[in-house]
């Protein structure tokens, strides 16, 4: 599935080479749905974090990623909710803790959610992995379209710069050998 980003996120994707991965820190990792009508859980032994990092990176990649080159970004991303409710409909909800981290920058951290609903047959399967995996399409959708995230991408956790405001200087240039001494 293609995600069309930001202009700003396809700016930063196109000029930011990055890694990512997904960490499941949901409480109980094989749950993935449970029944409205009698609380029955829904567990799966699938590795969950390997399949969103899967979809997310082939997302990733459909909208412009950088990923085969060395690195200047890393995103880390927690899996905090990935389930469906099947009460009259199946609802489907991911939510996901972006972090991007650039050397020499603040690390910035957002919070993204997904969700989708289908209806169809109670207790199938099918209905059940198509509100998940458009969740997490949602979702995903959801912080490429993020012009928070494409700053971050860009320049970390660091305020943007304003348009045409001039640069601050950087450090004066010191005389060989002479070396920079703390405050006398």
């Amino acid at each position: 599935m293609k995600v069309a980003p930001s202009p700003t996120v396809a700016q930063a994707l196109a000029n930011v080479p990055i890694t990512f991965g997904i960490r499941d820190t949901r409480p109980d990792p094989t749950m993935v749905g449970k029944y409205e009508d009698d609380g029955f859980v829904v567990r799966t032994t699938d590795n969950v974090a390997q399949y969103c990092s899967n979809r997310f990176g082939d997302m990733l990649r459909g909208a412009g990623a950088r990923l085969t080159e060395a690195p200047q970004a890393i995103l880390a991303a927690d899996l905090v909710e990935y389930r469906v409710d099947e009460g009259s409909t199946f609802a489907g909800v991911v939510r996901i803790r972006m972090t991007v981290r650039r050397a020499g920058q603040p690390d910035w951290s957002k919070d993204y959610e997904g969700t989708a609903k289908k209806w169809g047959k109670t207790h199938n399967p099918d209905n059940f992995n198509d509100a998940l995996s458009n969740s997490l399409l949602d979702v995903t959708t959801n912080i490429l379209h993020d012009e928070e995230f494409g700053h971050a991408l860009m320049y970390g956790g660091s305020p943007a710069p304003v348009p045409g405001a001039p640069m601050a200087p950087g450090p004066a240039p010191m005389a060989p050998g002479v070396q920079p001494t703390a405050g006398r």
